[in-house]
């Protein structure tokens, strides 16, 4: 499955190859009716949300969860109203993962939800060739619900984040071994998170395979910002020392054989 190597929009770009057409559907896991689900979901159904790293898993840093059973039931809606996109998709990386357990089942999927709240789409993680196309009104609901979540610098420090709250910096040997296995070529994956004066949250995700580094600049849950997701490719970390500090920046960036510029992660480190 292809991902556009640097998305300079907010959501999804979606071509399917073959006809256009959607026809509804229900998902073929899920067994019980939409309305049916809203009053059964158990007590204990959850639902357990990540930001997405990419295709064929689930991120096991979650980014909050929900328990409710009118909440549980509006994801189980969701998947069951959604409309199969008829052909093979093609489309850029996942906004999320989402781990639903209701009446003793559990699936995983992969849903791609704008940050206005206007478009949806989800694919099961064990099937990324297909997708369904998330109704307007589902839509509406899973971006309240997930836009409701608050991911505080307590749970971000305890999925191992790097946290940066107002230049106030944790868990700074996470960094220190990603720094090393780059160095090393070793695999390794790392997420920043930086706190506005709000109080909301901007990540970065850096992934490095051994030789290419992927960085994710997501900045969608900054409610008082513009909306943005973007993507880049780069070879190396670069180090500059400062009189109060380190700057940590990548180095290499580009497509092709163009990594020639310096990408957009910034990390600085000052001296204690």
């Amino acid at each position: 499955m292809r991902i556009t190597r640097i998305i300079l929009g907010i959501f999804m770009l979606i071509s399917v190859v073959g006809c256009g057409d959607t026809q509804r559907t229900a998902a073929p896991e899920v067994q019980s009716s939409a309305r049916s689900s809203l009053e059964e979901a158990r007590r204990d159904d959850q639902v357990i949300v990540s930001r997405s790293l990419g295709f064929g898993s689930t991120n096991a840093a979650h980014y909050g969860s929900f328990t409710e059973k009118w909440q549980v039931g509006i994801f189980v809606k969701a998947i069951q109203s959604a409309n199969k996109i008829q052909g093979i998709l093609d489309v850029d990386q996942p906004d999320y993962d989402v781990v639903i357990e209701h009446d003793g089942k559990q699936w995983e999927i992969h849903l791609w939800l704008d940050a206005q709240g206007k478009h949806g789409m989800y694919t099961y993680v064990s099937n990324t060739d297909t997708g369904y196309q998330i109704t307007a009104e589902s839509t509406r609901e899973l971006h309240n619900l997930i836009w409701g979540l608050k991911y505080d610098p307590k749970q971000a420090m305890a999925n191992g984040d790097i946290v940066n709250v107002h230049g106030e910096l944790s868990n700074l040997d996470v960094w220190e071994k990603f720094v090393a296995n780059v160095k090393a070529r070793v695999r390794d994956e790392v997420q920043i998170v930086k706190y506005t004066i709000e109080g909301e949250p901007i990540f970065d995700n850096l992934s490095f395979d051994g030789e290419t580094i992927k960085h994710i600049y997501d900045n969608t849950h900054d409610v008082y910002g513009k909306p943005t997701k973007l993507y880049e490719f780069c070879k190396s970390i670069g180090e500059k020392k400062t009189d109060s500090g380190t700057e940590y920046y990548l180095t290499d960036c580009g497509k092709g054989d163009a990594y020639i510029r310096e990408g957009m992660f910034n990390l600085r480190i000052e001296n204690k």
